[in-house]
């Protein structure tokens, strides 16, 4: 069968970075890809009005955002995540703004609480464009900053602009979203430490594609035992690490809409020994119990028709 061709219609330009395409591809996650061209072609990505425009649920949306950011946080330099529109407030401007606004003063207050001194000017204007031109709320601010000096004790202005923008893309801009975020994240952190052990990595310093690799698990739902079996199999296949063929086994898995470690082994059992190739059918059936035997006849089921 030949096959389609696509053209696409002339209009209004919109250029994408190369590398960045390619980390999507990489990452195989259709959800982010979307919200991806939909930032792409907004601007920006307001969390309710961007999960009804790709049709996300909440949940779905916070995963796309989570991989997303995940992807766009590492390479983006400390001073180089500051867009060229940002406001260009004068120093009277930001003193007003801090002597007129009860609640920027609550944020500055907190801020110099959290960095144990008197803000210097780039410090003050890092926040007034979180609070006045990103939109965060002063609650939202605080929570932040509470946030990152929990996280990593001292905090650095670049870490304050870098997750202030973070946070406004997520659209994570009133306290109780705020609240909310953090509880989500701090969640999720036990399973992501729970992941890099499994990879063999520092849950405190994960290397970049360490990373990649529990992105991809959580954002597919795989647990740490089957972060493990991918990992025994690479080695078992190639004698040694290597991220690059966990993250395709995993692939494969998810491919075939398997995830635990029950299902992995019902299709792809511990015993074979080319675990690199995709098996047509488990060994001998008579070996697996009942409930797994019916679960991979479904799934042959649903590879033929597939192929039909």
């Amino acid at each position: 069968m030949a096959q389609t061709s696509v053209s696409l219609p002339e209009g209004d330009l919109r250029v994408a970075r190369c590398d960045m395409l390619d980390k999507l591809i990489a990452a195989a996650d259709g959800d982010a890809a979307l919200l991806y061209l939909y930032v792409l072609r907004h601007g920006s990505a307001d969390g309710k009005t961007a999960a009804r425009a790709l049709h996300l649920s909440q949940e779905r949306y916070e995963r796309a955002a989570f991989t997303l950011n995940g992807l766009v946080t590492p390479a983006v330099p400390p001073q180089a995540d500051k867009p060229s529109d940002t406001p260009q407030y004068t120093a009277d401007e930001l003193r007003r703004a801090r002597l007129d606004d009860h609640k920027f003063a609550a944020v500055c207050d907190s801020a110099e609480s959290v960095l144990g001194r008197t803000l210097t000017e780039g410090q003050l204007r890092c926040l007034l464009t979180a609070y006045d031109h990103l939109g965060l709320s002063a609650g939202a601010i605080i929570e932040l900053l509470s946030y990152l000096k929990g996280e990593k004790g001292v905090v650095r202005l670049s870490d304050i602009r870098r997750e202030t923008y973070l946070w406004a893309d997520m659209g994570v801009v009133s306290a109780q979203q705020a609240q909310q975020y953090l509880a989500r994240k701090a969640n999720e952190k036990p399973l992501s430490e729970a992941v890099y052990k499994a990879l063999g990595a520092d849950p405190a310093q994960p290397a970049p594609k360490e990373q990649r690799v529990c992105r991809f698990a959580l954002a597919h739902g795989f647990p740490p035992e089957a972060i493990e079996l991918a990992v025994r199999r690479t080695d078992k296949q190639q004698g040694h690490k290597s991220l690059d063929y966990t993250l395709g086994i995993l692939r494969r898995w998810d491919e075939a809409g398997v995830h635990t470690v029950s299902e992995i082994t019902a299709l792809e059992p511990e015993t074979r020994a080319a675990v690199g190739q995709t098996p047509a059918q488990p060994t001998d059936p008579g070996t697996l119990a009942a409930w797994e035997q019916d679960w991979a006849a479904r799934v042959r089921s649903h590879r033929r028709k597939t192929e039909e």
